[in-house]
């Protein structure tokens, strides 16, 4: 699953939530600004200007909590409003997300009425992690642009997010001392489909590393995307994850167990950590 540049903007209708969702409501605002996404806030929009301000924007964003404000034909909260108005506005034009951030821990009877009652341009969502669904409203809402980027012939093709932008540099500073590196960083608000390059860099690399310090959620799907793009089992490039014990944890690598080699260690370390992976690797060939 990739973050990618996309050639076009997108402007989202943030909708109000119920309280037990501030916290949140507040980071997926901060990664949407991130993404370079213009933010409409439902808060601000007085009641009589809903429709119109909605009209202006390409999509809308719901947070489900634990508790049912979206019940239609009562004394409808502010989010419940917003919530009813964007589904009658949607369209192949407007589309609708709609995100439960604690999955399967809230499957609530009006979540599962919710659940229910999708309807086509209306995207029901549970990932956990807001950086996947962030990334999931930009695939579905806009088209990538390609764009054509020179490969060389690295021992270590080095990829992260744009999040995690100092430890890496300082990661791949120490590496470069005594590798020749190629590194990536995935910008949420980037303008490029890095897909078909990363497949290329990969081809032309020794191995390859996804790093992660704060992106956490983000890593375990890239990698596991890049792992099966590039042949899983039987790819031609070794691919290993590392995370930054600062801030990783070790059950956001579970789902590698068997699959390919993952690692959470201390900064100073994880050079050593690569290089060891890199001469374990090349002896193997």
């Amino acid at each position: 699953m990739f973050i990618n540049l996309y050639n076009q903007s997108i402007k989202v209708f943030f909708a109000d939530s119920s309280a037990d969702m501030e916290d949140t409501r507040e980071e997926l605002r901060v990664i949407l600004h991130r993404a370079g996404m213009e933010i409409v806030d439902g808060r601000d929009v007085p009641s009589k200007e809903l429709l119109d301000a909605m009209q202006q924007t390409d999509c809308s964003v719901h947070l489900l909590g634990k508790t049912d404000i979206f019940e239609e034909g009562t004394d409808s909260s502010l989010a419940g409003t917003q919530y009813h108005a964007a589904k009658n506005l949607c369209s192949d034009r407007f589309k609708m997300f709609v995100w439960n951030p604690r999955g399967r821990e809230n499957r609530s009877k009006y979540i599962n009425v919710i659940r229910r009652d999708i309807e086509e341009n209306i995207i029901y969502s549970d990932r956990p992690s807001p950086i996947v669904f962030v990334e999931d409203i930009r695939n579905i809402m806009t088209v990538k642009q390609s764009a054509v980027q020179e490969t060389v012939a690295s021992d270590i093709f080095f990829l992260y997010n744009d999040l995690d932008n100092d430890t890496a540099n300082d990661i791949c500073t120490m590496l470069g001392d005594i590798r020749k590196v190629t590194k990536l960083s995935i910008s949420m608000s980037s303008e490029v489909d890095y897909n078909t390059y990363i497949k290329q860099q990969l081809a032309v690399s020794k191995i390859g590393v996804v790093y992660y310090n704060f992106a956490g959620d983000w890593a375990a799907s890239f990698a596991r995307q890049v792992w099966k793009d590039t042949g899983g089992q039987s790819g031609a490039t070794p691919i290993c994850v590392i995370g930054n014990s600062d801030h990783a944890k070790p059950e956001q690598l579970e789902i590698f167990n068997g699959i390919m080699e993952c690692a959470i260690d201390e900064q100073l370390r994880i050079p050593l950590d690569i290089n060891m992976f890199l001469d374990k690797n090349n002896q193997s060939k």
